[in-house]
């Protein structure tokens, strides 16, 4: 893997897979942590809400699901008033594999995404790989990417002071 690859976030776009417009997200960042340390920040809420920084948000937080360990909420806070739930289910599919399965509701639409978190490990380091699909147009997709790119930045400090 390149330096330039996994020490930058970079944002792609990828080929629509259907007549709907279908755009991703990927982002890389080199962690200063071991993949057990870095799946616990990812995959707790009350972590997640350490490290999460959605744009034109005042407050993130994130609830676990009292009735599954594997589910969670987002509450999006704007003006002091919550402006936006997101609902979420986090798997540990393989070894340092994390998938986010999201659904957003706003004004009544439901929309669901999937964010999968691949870490690679290093000796000193690892490198997580993030992709998240199934955005219905470029304005939410420009939307999650700028907050994946400084939640990536913040959990890599967030890491590197424990």
């Amino acid at each position: 893997m390149s330096r330039a690859l996994s020490e930058s976030h970079e944002m792609a776009e990828a080929a629509p897979a259907s007549p709907t417009i279908l755009l991703d997200i990927a982002a890389s960042v080199r962690l200063a942590a071991e993949p057990c340390r870095v799946l616990y920040a990812l995959s707790i809420p009350e972590y997640m809400e350490a490290w999460m920084q959605f744009p034109e948000m005042d407050r993130v937080e994130c609830h676990s699901d009292k009735r599954s360990f594997d589910r969670f909420r987002i509450d999006l806070f704007r003006s002091g008033a919550r402006w936006q739930r997101i609902y979420g289910s986090c798997r540990l599919n393989k070894p340092n594999r994390i998938t986010y399965l999201w659904g957003r509701d706003h004004c009544g639409d439901r929309v669901m995404s999937l964010v999968e978190l691949h870490l690679w490990d290093k000796s000193s380091h690892c490198n997580l790989m993030l992709r998240h699909t199934g955005f219905r147009n470029s304005d939410e997709r420009e939307r999650f990417s700028r907050m994946w790119s400084p939640s990536l930045k913040r959990l890599s400090r967030l890491l590197e002071r424990t």
